[in-house]
Parts: C-alpha cells; sequence; structure tokens
C-alpha cells in the first residue's frame, strides 16, 4: 500500500473516532509526518497533512482536457473521485488544466467526444462500443474498463410497479410479465440487451417501451408502466421512494454489464503522459471507492441532489433483496482487459450487430486500447481486478 493510502486510513479512522488524538499524532510521526505539519491538520483540516506527501507530477507536456461523465451511472462514478479529490493533480503534468462535462445521460458525452469539446469520456459499454465504430467522425478508442459486474447488477435490474402482486418466485414473476407494458432506457443500452435476452429464453411477449430512465421513474410511479428495467443509482432510488419493487436481476441468466473509459486517438497521441496519467488516477480512484464507501456516496451526492447518500449507498454498496436471484458480488474494479471482459465484448458486438445499431459484429483494430492500462497497472504495482464490491446489509449504511 502507497504511503498516500497509508495517511487516507489513518486520517478516516481519527475522523470517524475511532482513534484518539495522541495515537492520531504518535502514527502520524512514524510515517514521517512533522510536528508542524501534524498540528497544522488538526487545526484546519486534512488538505495540508496530505499535501505533505502529495506526488510530484510527472514529466511531459501539459494537457488541457475535459472530461465528461454522467453521475446517475455508477460507472461514472471514480470519475466523481478524481474530481473530488483532485486526483488528477497528482498523476498529470505540471500545467495541465481539467475541465468537466457532466450530463444526466450518456449520449451527450458521447456527442461532446466526437466534437472534440471533450477528450476523456466515461461511458456505458453498449454506447461506448457503439461510439468506437465511428472513425469517420472521429476515432475513439476504450482505454479502461473501470466497473464490470459479472453478476448483472449495474444494469440487468427489473421492476415492477409498487402495487404489482407479491410473487412466490421468480418464475411467476416472469409469467405476470408476459403482455405487460415494460419501460426500457433506451435501444441498443445495456437494458435492451438485458430485456431481449430474457425475451428470448423465456418466450415472453411483453410491451416493451424505450424511456428515458427518469422518465421511467416517473411512469411506475404513475401506474403508466407496468414493470421497468433500470440501472444503478436509479434502481435504488425507485426503490427507496417506494416507486417500484425490484423483482430480479440478470445474475439468473448469468447477464454481464460494463463501464468503459474512452479517449480520443488524437489526444492519446499528442499527450501520451498525462492520457497515462489519466488512468492511474482513475485506478486509484477505485480503491478509495472500494475502502471508503460513505466517503464515496457524499461526494457523489454533491453531483446529484435529487438522490440521498442512503439511495446511493444502496446502489453500489448494498445487498440486494434475497428473493431477487441476486448474487453476492454487485461489481468487479476491473481495470484491465482479461478474457472474461474480451469475451463480454465480443458477445456485446454481436447483439448491437443484430439490433442493428452498428454494421459491424467486432472491434475495429485498436477499438480497445490496452497500451496505457497496461503500463499503468505495470508502473503501479497493482493487481487486476483490484477487488469485488460485495454487497452489504442496510444496518451498515450509518449517516456520518
Amino acid at each position: 500500500m502507497r504511503k498516500l493510502d497509508e495517511l487516507d486510513e489513518l486520517i478516516s479512522e481519527y475522523e470517524r473516532g475511532k482513534m484518539d488524538r495522541r495515537t492520531f499524532i504518535k502514527k502520524a510521526i512514524v510515517m514521517g509526518l512533522t510536528i508542524t505539519s501534524i498540528n497544522a491538520f488538526l487545526s484546519s483540516g486534512g488538505k495540508v497533512i496530505q499535501n505533505a506527501f502529495a506526488q510530484t507530477p510527472p514529466p511531459g507536456k501539459p494537457a488541457n482536457i475535459t472530461v465528461g461523465f454522467f453521475p446517475t451511472w455508477v460507472g461514472g462514478w471514480s470519475g466523481v473521485v478524481i474530481k473530488h479529490r483532485e486526483l488528477w493533480k497528482k498523476y498529470l503534468p505540471a500545467g495541465s488544466k481539467v475541465d468537466w462535462d457532466i450530463q444526466v445521460v450518456g449520449p451527450p458525452i458521447v456527442a461532446n467526444l466526437m466534437a472534440n469539446k471533450s477528450q476523456i469520456g466515461y461511458m456505458g459499454d453498449m454506447p461506448a462500443l457503439v461510439a468506437t465504430t465511428k472513425r469517420s467522425i472521429a476515432d475513439l478508442r476504450i482505454v479502461e474498463i473501470n466497473l464490470f459486474s459479472d453478476t448483472g447488477q449495474i444494469c440487468s435490474c427489473m421492476l415492477v410497479r409498487s402495487d404489482a402482486p407479491q410473487f412466490k418466485d421468480i418464475d411467476e414473476a416472469i409469467r405476470w410479465l408476459d403482455g405487460k407494458k415494460i419501460g426500457i432506457s433506451g435501444k441498443g443500452s445495456c437494458g435492451d440487451r438485458f430485456v431481449s435476452s430474457l425475451v428470448r429464453k423465456t418466450n415472453i411477449k411483453p410491451d416493451v417501451q424505450y424511456l428515458d430512465p427518469t422518465i421511467i421513474k416517473t411512469s411506475l410511479q404513475a401506474k403508466k408502466i407496468d414493470a421497468a428495467q433500470s440501472f444503478q443509482p436509479h434502481v435504488a432510488q425507485i426503490m427507496n421512494h417506494g416507486f417500484g419493487r425490484l423483482i430480479f436481476t440478470g445474475s439468473k441468466w448469468a447477464a454481464q454489464d460494463a463501464n468503459f473509459i474512452l479517449m480520443r486517438k488524437d489526444f492519446i497521441d499528442q499527450y501520451p503522459e498525462a492520457a497515462k496519467g489519466w488512468v492511474k488516477a482513475d485506478i486509484e480512484a477505485l480503491e478509495f471507492i472500494m475502502k471508503n464507501p460513505y466517503e464515496t456516496v457524499k461526494m457523489v451526492a454533491q453531483e446529484l441532489p435529487g438522490f440521498t447518500t442512503k439511495d446511493l449507498w444502496m446502489a453500489l454498496y448494498g445487498h440486494y433483496p434475497e428473493n431477487t436471484g441476486s448474487m453476492e458480488t454487485n461489481v468487479i474494479a476491473q481495470v484491465g482487459f482479461d478474457k472474461n471482459v474480451m469475451e463480454f465484448i465480443d458477445e456485446s458486438f454481436k447483439f448491437l450487430h443484430s439490433r442493428g445499431a452498428i454494421t459491424i459484429d467486432k472491434p475495429l483494430p485498436g477499438a480497445i486500447h490496452t497500451d496505457l492500462v497496461d503500463t499503468a497497472i505495470k508502473e503501479m504495482k497493482v493487481k487486476i481486478p483490484l477487488g469485488r464490491i460485495k454487497g452489504l446489509p442496510l444496518k451498515e449504511f450509518k449517516e456520518k
């Protein structure tokens, strides 16, 4: 564990009241901090002491970049952590500047990448893969898979309206869905992939309606649809506010979901150190997310005023209801591209091709640009995947 991580953990324990002042001072001195910096921290807050371990930015040409993410999708949360903890200052060449393109849905992020209004974007699996096929407009490359769910518990979630029957099991719930109005968060999306697979495997014939994620919430609440696929953190918010109930996730059918980080190829070529530095910053952000659940959701809540910290905690860290066929693991902090990920990408391309979303059924050469993440992993001496985030019972959530 790097020293800055140890320092974060020490500060976190002290601020949560798990360590007294005397013990904190002793441990900080052992770590090499001066009395002056310790006193400055105790009197004015953590940034002073953290700066004692601040890493010198790497050499390279400074870059002015805009980064897009949408916090209404858990796949963008490592971007939130980079923003709030200013991790980019640690890993990008000195003099670099970062602006933020924060959206409520993914399509504007793709559009801004295409138009070179942004150079880096956090994107759900389906739109990210489609974006790599538009080279006549812009050459976009997938450089990292920050989150991967081999249980389908990011996007493959099925909800029913609050007055739906109480089903004795998943099979009964599926029979009830036959002929019902089901909202899906976008054609050619991760939700479309899940519901299409469900229809094929169960032979049900629902009335499918493609809706914006926010419209799905209001439609469930107003009983205009019977059921809906949605993704986190919308799912947790729908459940917590009583708009609908989760009846199952895609775990029963081996569904998989992911988030990718895309970069413009011209940005990678012109600013290789900044591009690699961003991947490193994201790796550190993922490490923070795994170790600091409540601190993470507090940051995300600042970007999402309509969501409570409980909504956000449940979305990533909460255990799904027992009767939904869900698994222990919610997401994997994946980072790199292993065999399972590449197989997932190949299958996703076939799905997108079958839906007419793209004209090819496999990635273009270099679309999965692994050089940056492979180098970052080696230089940071981390093993991938970084770890799994497993669902915790609600009693573990505590406001601080």
